[in-house]
């Protein structure tokens, strides 16, 4: 019989533990959403999908749905393709200061939601500019872009520059160069910092609160709903934006395995 190691059975054991403490809400969210009474609370007294037949039915709702999808996705080609830059050119370009430029890049990060959605109002209020889905995306890709360029920064340090010496020597163009060698290294890094602005700039709440107009958002929906409790409709809102949120990550880890398995 063999011994095992106490310090492995721990960690086992402890991981469990975190494991259940992330996903444990999401399942009982979950579970209430399809509950018959409107109360949370177990035993439940029956099973019933008559909460999701009635957010299908809800015009207001497939309009936030949709604009939270549509300013995601933009998010995600803003920044993604902005901060790939940033984080090419300073590694490239920034000799002594790419240090300090790519930590001043990284502010964003580091300043609170709320600080960031009441500059962004001052400034669309300086500008005289109308609040909508153009003002929000734009907020949306100030609050990703950082991630962005510390997910690719991070893939660039490993970037070996002898090949794009040796491309220059065989007489390949900077875009050509940046098209062949640059990107399809950094395709895992692009899956990852896809994935991270998609998932922030979809269930964001504050910084969309000050820069939204007249359209609303799924999360901005789940947020009015709560004033009024915690009740099985807003469980199966919360349900259907954790399966949209999971069903990106799935294609995010997919494409993600398909580029390492390239590179």
């Amino acid at each position: 019989m063999t011994r095992r190691d106490p310090a492995k059975l721990v960690l086992g054991a402890w991981t469990g533990v975190v494991l259940l403490f992330l996903f444990a809400p999401l399942v009982i969210v979950a579970i209430f959403s399809v509950n018959d009474s409107t109360i949370s609370r177990f035993p439940m007294s029956g099973l019933t999908l008559g909460w999701y037949r009635k957010l299908f039915g809800n015009a207001a709702l497939h309009a936030a749905l949709v604009n939270s999808l549509i300013i995601a996705f933009a998010t995600v080609v803003l920044s993604c393709s902005l901060g790939i830059l940033s984080a090419v050119g300073i590694h490239r370009y920034g000799g002594r200061l790419a240090g300090g430029l790519r930590a001043f890049s990284l502010t964003p990060m580091m300043v609170p939601r709320l600080v960031i959605g009441i500059a962004l109002l001052s400034f669309y209020n300086l500008l005289q500019a109308d609040l909508s889905l153009l003002t929000v995306i734009a907020g949306h890709v100030v609050m990703t872009l950082p991630y962005v360029i510390l997910i690719t920064s991070a893939r660039l340090v490993g970037f070996d520059k002898s090949l794009e010496e040796a491309a220059w020597d065989l007489g390949a163009g900077t875009f050509t160069i940046f098209r062949e060698i640059t990107v399809p290294f950094l395709k895992p890094a692009i899956v990852a910092a896809a994935l991270m602005s998609f998932t922030l700039s979809f269930d964001e709440v504050v910084v969309t609160f000050f820069t939204t107009g007249n359209d609303n958002t799924l999360p901005m929906i789940i947020w009015s709903m709560l004033r009024f409790g915690i009740t099985p409709e807003v469980n199966a809102i919360a349900t259907i934006t954790v399966l949209i949120t999971g069903l990106f990550a799935v294609v995010a880890e997919l494409s993600l395995r398909q580029a390492q398995a390239r590179t």
